[in-house]
């Protein structure tokens, strides 16, 4: 052994045994003194003969680190390793297979994945990448994907592979939720007898080819109104002279606008370049515009429609959107009454009742006479349209261009937007809605053309010159923002469903009366309420110098059913309020007509009925724990239970799932009488191309999922659903 063991280890240089030391990266092994420069004591740790260090070779492990096992079928075998990565892989595993092992340096196709063109923001469908019928390659996978801080016109499809290297935890979050057995059922085309369709082409340029768009984005998911180029917000150059856009699109939050370059092809984003300019070009130099490209900016047209001159077919195009200031000084007499449809409401193509156009009038005048007022016509009369021509003729006429702030809720935001862009097109107006990064877009590029006005993302005062006209808003956000909105002077505030400023002790109305603000406009449709109390805090909202005296005005009209009493309340209300009722102003309205259907219990709801009646709490409450059924109010629990028995903890853990942990939908509906009636109901109803608004009084959270399931629609893919159930919009 020790003959060996000396053979083994004997030193290289002097070719004698005795105390030796190793080198660990190679076999040969040396005498302290035999070193140059000798050592004098034995290193610690590892050390490297003076060989090694000359072939560059210290510290290298001769452990191969590659994985025994093929990378794609976990098996073992004779496996081809990646020179760049840990990698290996049978040759018949491969895509397309090796027949041969290639010469010289191979990568793995993880290493030599080609990369992407950015960050992949959302995945929004997949499908089967086409190959040749005699292909003997596996079938792969391609994602159609959004591209993070670009708009839904750069979408573009990537391989699996690409998305499984980039973007690991997301392409495995999505093999999780996703059946990836069978691609996604592709999107219905849009129905031409759907109002939607029209309001889209009104939008879109001219130009925009809807088979092309339907073949390349709608079918895979992308909505029309995402490609709609809403305004162009703010702009910046670059070091090479390319001017950018930030545009915000259609439907889509501020959080989501993103940066366009000039020479993008983009339908419709000229023509909001032009308006934008116009419009910058007005507002900076005060009211002295620049034309650009030597067009005058703010050019205005009676005609809605042309005849493009190069159009050989005479078809009438759509006129694009142009900046049409307000006058520098005002046009009408705010005392005089029209008789008449408006001229700024006939350009338009919309018609007012002849009460709106009374309301309308009523409003002009107060403006003009500085009387603060309470718009409080019967809900369904149209509030909110005379309020939305009442400030547009402020700003057509010339009497007052802006700013004007409404607060209106959460839920009826779309409405008003809907309206001001019918009935008020050539006001610029901005929702200031969303979470916190929407609305510091919106501050940031919305609020004024100043640069640094608003930077940082925290709201802060405003100190010049606002670029908008109207500002609408949520109550909350007047509270939340107070810093920022509450810095800037309004000529008009609109607060819609006013009953919301009934307590003076409320903060939505202290911090409200803080405003800098000349005119008030409340819309209410219940403006009494047999509640002396709560109408004096609106007049005291309105006008506090007046109205300030909360117990002399109780005393005064103590007993409203006295006719006396009655007159003189009518009398100091008059200037301040106006309210219609339907059947005063509507003789030709129908009476409202009810049908009502008997649906009968599902055998499951009839067991949980009778659990209820029984009080089987046993049966009622899951035997896992967690929430439980107390009873405490059967009524509301016997209501429960004739709406959907899976609204029960008990009911909801024993419903069958399908594939991706989600209800099974064929079960849900036949589980609640009233969800098989209307899944037959909805399915004819689309059919004949009707729209349907469902109300429900029960406001759970699993009630109001269950609608978010395409079976209860019978089964049909419903392309535009919306929730207005105050959380959602």
């Amino acid at each position: 052994m020790n003959v060996k063991c000396i053979l083994r280890f004997r030193g290289q240089v002097c070719q004698q045994g005795g105390e030796i030391i190793l080198c660990d990266t190679c076999p040969r092994a040396y005498h302290l003194v035999c070193l140059e420069p000798e050592l004098e004591e034995t290193p610690e740790g590892r050390w490297s003969c003076p060989h090694c260090e000359a072939e560059g070779n210290q510290d290298q492990d001769d452990d191969d680190e590659h994985q025994e096992f093929c990378r794609i079928c976990k098996d073992g075998g004779e496996l081809l390793c990646c020179d760049s990565c840990p990698s290996a892989y049978h040759r018949f595993c491969l895509n397309p297979p090796l027949e041969e092992v290639p010469d010289g340096e191979w990568k793995c196709p993880r290493c030599s994945c080609p990369p992407l063109d950015g960050k992949v923001a959302k995945i929004l469908t997949w499908r089967w990448k086409e190959q040749s019928p005699k292909s003997k390659a596996p079938r792969s996978r391609e994602f159609f994907v959004k591209w993070h801080e670009r708009s839904y016109w750069h979408c573009s499809w990537i391989s699996e592979l690409q998305l499984d290297v980039f973007h690991p935890l997301m392409y495995r979050y999505y093999m999780r939720k996703s059946d990836l057995e069978e691609p996604p059922k592709l999107e219905e085309p849009l129905d031409e007898r759907d109002g939607r369709v029209k309001r889209l082409r009104d939008k879109q340029d001219q130009d925009t080819d809807e088979k092309i768009l339907e073949e390349k984005y709608y079918r895979y998911g992308v909505k029309p109104e995402w490609l709609v180029v809403h305004r162009v917000i703010n702009h910046r150059t670059s070091r090479d002279g390319t001017t950018y856009y930030l545009v915000k699109w259609r439907d889509l939050s501020y959080d989501q606008a993103t940066w366009e370059s000039e020479n993008e092809d983009i339908a419709g984003l000229k023509n909001a370049i032009d308006y934008y300019q116009d419009m910058r070009a007005y507002i900076t130099s005060e009211g002295k515009t620049k034309g650009t490209k030597g067009k005058k900016a703010g050019r205005k047209s009676k005609n809605k429609d042309i005849i493009d001159e190069d159009d050989s077919s005479g078809a009438l195009q759509m006129k694009p959107k142009k900046y049409n200031p307000p006058p520098d000084r005002p046009t009408t007499n705010l005392n005089k009454k029209y008789e008449d449809q408006p001229p700024f409401v006939y350009e338009t193509g919309m018609q007012l009742h002849p009460y709106q156009l009374e309301g309308l009038n009523w409003l002009r005048y107060s403006w003009g006479q500085g009387i603060d007022t309470i718009l409080a016509d019967e809900m369904g009369l149209g509030k909110t349209i005379q309020t939305v021509t009442f400030l547009y003729s402020l700003f057509k006429e010339g009497h007052c261009k802006g700013p004007f702030l409404v607060s209106v809720p959460l839920s009826t935001i779309i409405n008003w937007e809907r309206e001001f862009e019918l009935w008020a097109p050539d006001l610029y107006c901005i929702t200031y809605v969303g979470d916190k990064d929407s609305r510091a877009v919106i501050r940031e590029n919305e609020l004024t053309f100043d640069d640094g006005a608003n930077r940082g993302g925290r709201p802060s005062k405003i100190k010049s010159q606002v670029k908008f006209n109207v500002l609408l808003t949520s109550y909350e956000l007047i509270s939340i923002d107070a810093t920022c909105l509450g810095s800037i002077e309004w000529s008009v505030l609109v607060v819609d469903e006013a009953h919301r400023l009934k307590s003076n002790q409320s903060k939505f109305f202290r911090l409200l009366a803080g405003y800098h603000i000349n005119y008030k406009l409340l819309l209410t449709g219940t403006p009494l309420q047999n509640n002396l109390e709560e109408l004096f805090h609106l007049l005291n909202f309105l006008n506090k110098d007046k109205f300030n005296d909360l117990a002399a005005f109780q005393n005064e009209f103590a007993d409203v059913s006295k006719e006396e009493q009655v007159k003189r309340l009518h009398e100091m209300l008059g200037p301040h309020m106006l309210r219609r009722l339907k059947a005063d102003v509507l003789k030709n309205m129908p009476t409202k007509s009810e049908f009502i259907v008997r649906v009968e219990l599902s055998p499951m709801q009839k067991k949980y009925y009778k659990y209820i009646l029984t009080r089987n709490y046993e049966a009622l409450n899951p035997k896992s724990g967690g929430q439980t059924v107390s009873l405490l109010n059967v009524m509301m629990d016997l209501k429960k239970c004739c709406n959907h028995p899976y609204l029960f903890p008990v009911a909801a853990e024993e419903a069958p799932l399908g594939p991706h942990g989600n209800y099974d939908t064929q079960a849900l509906v036949k589980a609640s009488g009233k969800l098989v009636l209307m899944s037959k109901m909805l399915r004819q109803l689309k059919e004949q191309g009707h729209r349907v608004l469902i109300f429900s009084q029960y406001e759970e959270k699993n009630w109001i999922s269950f609608w978010t399931f395409s079976e209860i629609f019978g089964g049909e893919k419903v392309t535009n659903m919306m929730r207005i159930d105050g959380e959602y919009y």
